[in-house]
């Protein structure tokens, strides 16, 4: 949930200073790393830990996350003039 946060925040800092051309190595590379999407992967496949279960709150939460941080960097976050 770390990674959904500060890809929200790393968005709109690149989004406000006009540098979107890192946003496709930060926000895929670091962030992703982050949050480890192999391991959300494997774990919604155990069945036994309730794996559908478990990713199907991961995604709610990360939607969550992205919803209360987006609005409160871009509060946050000056444009660059």
């Amino acid at each position: 949930m770390i990674g959904v946060a500060l890809a929200s925040a790393l968005l709109v800092l690149m989004e406000r200073r006009g540098v979107t051309e890192l946003r496709h190595l930060l926000l895929p590379g670091f962030c992703a790393g982050l949050t480890t999407f192999s391991a959300v992967t494997a774990q919604a496949l155990e069945p036994k830990e309730g794996g559908m279960l478990f990713l199907f709150h991961n995604v709610i939460f990360s939607l969550m996350i992205v919803v209360i941080v987006l609005p409160l960097a871009r509060r946050v976050i000056p444009v660059r003039k």
